[in-house]
């Protein structure tokens, strides 16, 4: 610990970019160390884009190891270094109110409660890490009360009492814990609405033409097993094809997406968590924080026959960087380069060099399942930022 302790002041010192790994954990904070005592610290933290995004409290005792040098730190510098020449942030950190003097867990907590601000608490329990996130109610002398909320069930939201000593982390200021502030209220028991789906292929079909007329936000669950689903609202639409403004965490654009309706699982047209997230949506709009700098959130698409032959043609032009999903759960990162219209296929120079060492993949055109595009890191990677 006196060891880790001392990288720590030496990064604080320097004002360097330093990871932090928990133990029992896999989560890496990133960022830039502001206040620092022999039990615990504050650190501005930054997202995997560069882009600062809030802080976190945590205790010493619960860090496996600091890094200070590394190709990712490299990585994330010139992330950073692009997103502030270029004036794209997510918003202003707000200045922490801290007395060095004081406690730092007690200062943090305190300023939480007055501001009535969410956060995201990191507790141990049995060797495991668990989060809760909500809003502290009220502080005691060696434990809180929190409101701990869940946004995919409101049902399952309560008033927990958590112990100061099972505490290592707290996370807050981040623009998805500032948004949270504003709807926190409507996360209630009595607010909970039962999710609203359709898996019908045809009733799927029906719906997505009324959604892209209504520009309503809803969700989105492919055929395959992974575990991330999409939220958005569809601006084109044909009989076999679709789509999607894609809406991150945040509330924010994450993008488009173009898919098949052979690829959809499910519709989620009603549910806490959509309820979460327009509210998300309506509050970044009026703040014009919807759309990061270089993204374009209005973008345009025909109706036509082909809609991916449509956005393939224009990626070409314009050289864009894409992430193909592939029948037989193939994935590709790549440019499209070229398109063969006699064999309906489309080369693609490849980000990542494959396991065979080729720079660049043909793929059938009827085998791209799945295309996004226009999402934050693509920019990145057009801009030559890894």
């Amino acid at each position: 610990m006196i060891e880790i302790y001392e990288e720590l002041r030496s990064a604080q010192i320097d004002e360097m970019l330093v990871n932090v790994y928990q133990k029992n954990s896999e989560i890496v904070y990133t960022g830039v160390i502001q206040y620092l005592s022999s039990a615990d610290l504050v650190m501005d933290t930054y997202s995997d884009y560069g882009l600062r995004d809030g802080e976190v409290y945590l205790k010493i005792a619960g860090i496996e190891k600091v890094e200070t040098d590394s190709y990712d730190i490299a990585s994330m510098k010139d992330r950073i270094t692009f997103d502030e020449d270029s004036g794209i942030e997510l918003d202003e950190n707000a200045e922490l109110p801290v007395n060095l003097s004081d406690n730092l867990f007690l200062n943090i907590i305190n300023m939480l409660n007055a501001q009535e601000n969410p956060a995201l608490i990191v507790t141990l329990n049995n060797e495991k890490l668990e989060y809760s996130e909500g809003m502290i109610l009220d502080i005691d002398s060696d434990q809180l009360k929190f409101n701990q909320i869940n946004k995919f069930n409101f049902n399952e939201s309560k008033h927990v009492t958590i112990k100061f000593r099972d505490i290592v982390g707290i996370e807050f200021g981040g623009s998805e814990l500032r948004l949270l502030k504003h709807s926190i209220e409507f996360v209630t028991p009595e607010n909970h609405i039962e999710p609203f789906t359709v898996e019908d292929k045809d009733d799927i079909i029906q719906y997505i033409g009324g959604l892209e007329q209504s520009g309503k936000l809803f969700t989105l669950e492919t055929a395959d097993d992974r575990k991330y689903f999409y939220v958005g609202s569809v601006v084109s639409q044909n009989a076999n094809e679709l789509v999607i403004r894609v809406v991150d965490m945040s509330g924010r654009f994450g993008g488009y997406v173009w898919l098949r309706y052979d690829d959809i699982k499910r519709l989620v047209l009603e549910s806490d968590y959509l309820t979460i997230l327009r509210n998300y949506v309506y509050d970044n709009w009026n703040s014009q924080h919807f759309t990061l700098q270089g993204l374009n959130a209005q973008r345009d698409f025909d109706d036509n026959d082909n809609i991916l032959l449509n956005i393939l043609s224009q990626a070409v032009h314009f050289h864009k960087v894409m992430r193909f999903e592939l029948t037989g759960n193939q994935d590709l990162l790549g440019v499209p380069e070229v398109i063969y219209s006699k064999t309906g296929s489309v080369k693609i120079r490849l980000i990542d060099i494959d396991d065979d060492g080729l720079l660049t993949k043909e793929v059938g055109i009827e085998t791209i399942k799945e295309v996004a595009f226009d999402y934050f890191k693509a920019f990145l990677l057009e801009n030559h930022i890894d």
